[in-house]
């Protein structure tokens, strides 16, 4: 019913002109004739129609300026005629839509609501430069990077409020939080430490039958409860991470490069303290500066509010320092100070911009700080899941380029003494123990290049990783996660014509698609184990035993800090190791399919070891360019998150030779 009023007012528009809109009491009679039932709805356009908002509307030429006068005019009614913000936008639309200045698809909500009132909107993800890209922001905010956002989330429309927050602490017997004596409702909710909003979060994701996303101690938790540094697989409601944030503030890929969210004028976009040398160090001494209603500013392109502003919000991220290289779908779950963003309203307007990093304890409570929730959007990454890609491809069988596979060896099973034989390594290379592979497998005679990987990124849609201005072709690929790395395994066995290697919680898959730990069944390609890749290195059961990939002479063998000029090189302009294999020593950290533990060796088996059990970090191997040649030692083990990705990261692929994998 309220659809045919909106098309009734537009159909008086076409019918009378313009100017009927003018006559609100005939625009009244009119569509009480027809749809008394609606009166509500007919009296919130009569009621905008009296506010004279009419003629600002015809003023609004581009999409920009009719979108924020559409938002002011809201508010305008919110204020002044004391409407809700649902009746009030529906009544401005309406008249926007009966004038021609939106279309039906405009006016289409693309976020959810939670039973506790949450308002979120729907941001897709995409990359963009975090930091100070305007060259004035503070030390904290440099080194500026690129950062991708692989997936897509709802973010909060508004920080959460006293009203929505008063809502869980009554339920729950939680602390309430003081309001300073300036009022609840629709005020932010301040007052909260970082744990507290984290517990909101977890009630919220109870009530909305999602997974907890945080345990006790702050840890991220998955989809199944298991602590996890990957943010990406988390699927309750939580904290934005502090990229996540900023990228949300910047307006994502509606961008337009603003440095307040929304605006260059912080007075459209944020409450802040506009006389700050005149600014009390306690609230108490100066009730000019108060926390406002949310959404009584303009939003930012992605119809965000207060993302400048009004108060500071909690990110999940520890404060740490930036990255100098690009990263993908960052997030730090170290102990320490917690970052906040977005200014606050008793602070000046430099500290709402959208670059602004500030730390504070988690355990803190301030009375102008408060947060803002987010969630992931259905499973769904930039080259979409693996479940998805095989729907897709069986519905409409998608074109998907055909290729060179990259160069593999075959390493036949053998045994090897895996770890410190030399006794000059690490704890974590010990102890010295006799490893058997009892089947053979292919492993990449090089790293993946770039003109692998790109093609992989072109057919799949996603973004192609930095190069670092190094160069693309026959360079080993860098910037990649491990989940990019195990997402080019799956997409290279489905272009292969066989069964994917890796499900989407990265478990590895049998020739049936169940989940397996028995590489010996695993017919897709996938990463090496950490055991393989060392007895690869070794040069199998042509091992001569060399210290380094093929020699004892880290020079013959690897590209490393002493001879790179601390950059990656070509592919295969290093000698081989007594395989065929290149740079297995130097150039990049390579991914391999292991779970990282420090005291793994004490418990693995002897047989086909794979560490299918961790919290955070998965195994690399090799060293890089960046590196002295300790790191590129062949019983060298590192480990990184498998979220993170860096200059010096790249992987090799593997699959057991087929005879094995094919064993029933």
């Amino acid at each position: 019913m309220n659809e045919r009023v909106r098309e009734q007012l537009t159909e008086l528009v076409k019918t009378h002109g313009v100017d009927i809109l003018d006559q609100p009491d005939k625009i009244e009679t009119l569509l009480k004739t027809s749809f008394g039932e609606s009166e509500t709805k007919i009296m919130a356009i009569v009621t905008a129609l009296r506010e004279g908002l009419l003629r600002e509307l015809l003023r609004s030429k581009d999409s920009s300026t009719q979108t924020a006068a559409i938002e002011g005019f809201s508010r305008r009614l919110r204020k002044n005629r004391s409407m809700d913000e649902e009746a009030a936008t529906w009544a401005i639309e309406s008249i926007a839509l009966a004038l021609g200045k939106l279309t039906p698809a405009e006016t289409e909500y693309s976020g959810i609501k939670t039973t506790n009132g949450d308002e979120l909107v729907y941001v897709e993800g995409g990359s963009f430069v975090m930091g100070d890209t305007w060259g004035d922001g503070a030390d904290v905010e440099k080194p500026a990077h690129r950062v991708n956002i692989t997936y897509d989330l709802y973010v909060g429309k508004y920080p959460v409020t006293f009203e929505e927050y008063d809502r869980f602490f009554m339920e729950t017997g939680a602390t309430e939080p003081e309001d300073e004596g300036l009022g609840r409702g629709r005020r932010p909710v301040i007052n909260v430490n970082w744990f507290q909003a984290t517990w909101y979060c977890n009630w919220l994701s109870e009530k909305e039958g999602l997974p907890p996303a945080y345990y006790e101690d702050g840890s991220l938790l998955d989809e199944n409860g298991k602590k996890t540094n990957d943010i990406a697989r988390v699927r309750g409601y939580r904290l934005l991470s502090e990229a996540e944030w900023e990228y949300a503030a910047r307006g994502g890929k509606e961008s337009r490069g603003h440095k307040y969210s929304g605006s260059d004028d912080p007075s459209l976009v944020a409450w802040f303290d506009e006389k700050p040398s005149e600014a009390p160090t306690d609230l108490s001494e100066e009730k000019r500066l108060v926390a406002n209603e949310v959404g009584m500013k303009m939003p930012n392109e992605l119809g965000l509010y207060d993302m400048s502003g009004n108060v500071w919000e909690w990110c999940s991220d520890r404060f740490d320092d930036y990255a100098g290289s690009e990263q993908t779908n960052p997030h730090s779950i170290s102990e320490g100070g917690r970052v906040i963003r977005g200014g606050c309203w008793f602070k000046p307007a430099s500290l709402a911009e959208i670059a602004r990093r500030e730390e504070l304890s988690p355990m803190e409570i301030h009375n102008g700080v408060g947060f803002r929730i987010c969630r992931a959007a259905d499973r769904k990454t930039k080259a979409d899941s693996f479940s998805q890609i095989n729907e897709r491809q069986a519905n409409e069988a998608p074109f998907i380029p055909a290729g060179e596979i990259p160069d593999l060896v075959l390493v036949e099973r053998g045994s090897f003494k895996m770890g410190d034989t030399w006794g000059d390594g690490l704890i974590d290379e010990r102890p010295v123990r006799e490893v058997r592979i009892t089947y053979d497998f292919y492993i990449g005679k090089h790293e993946v290049r770039f003109s692998e990987f790109d093609v992989f990124c072109e057919a799949t849609g996603r973004i192609p990783p930095s190069d670092e201005d190094w160069g693309r072709g026959d360079l080993p690929i860098i910037n990649v996660t491990w989940w990019d790395a195990v997402e080019f395994c799956n997409w290279l066995s489905e272009r292969e014509g066989l069964p994917k290697a890796y499900d989407d919680d990265g478990r590895l898959l049998d020739a049936t698609g169940k989940a397996t730990d028995k590489l010996e069944r695993v017919p897709g390609f996938r990463l090496p184990t950490e055991a393989e890749w060392e007895y690869a290195a070794r040069g199998g059961n042509k091992s001569e035993g060399h210290k380094y990939a093929g020699s004892d002479d880290v020079d013959e063998v690897a590209w490393y800090s002493e001879n790179s000029g601390i950059k990656t090189h070509e592919v295969g302009k290093k000698a081989p190791n007594e395989l065929g294999i290149h740079d297995m020593s130097g150039n990049v950290w390579e991914w391999c399919s292991d779970w990282y533990e420090e005291d793994y060796y004490r418990y693995s088996p002897n047989v086909n070891p794979y560490n299918t059990e961790g919290d955070y970090e998965r195994v690399m191997r090799g060293g890089s360019a960046g590196l002295n040649e300790t790191f590129a030692r062949v019983t060298h083990r590192d480990y990184l998150e498998p979220s993170s990705a860096g200059n010096a990261v790249g992987f090799r692929i593997c699959r057991t030779a087929n005879e094995q994998s094919e064993l029933p």
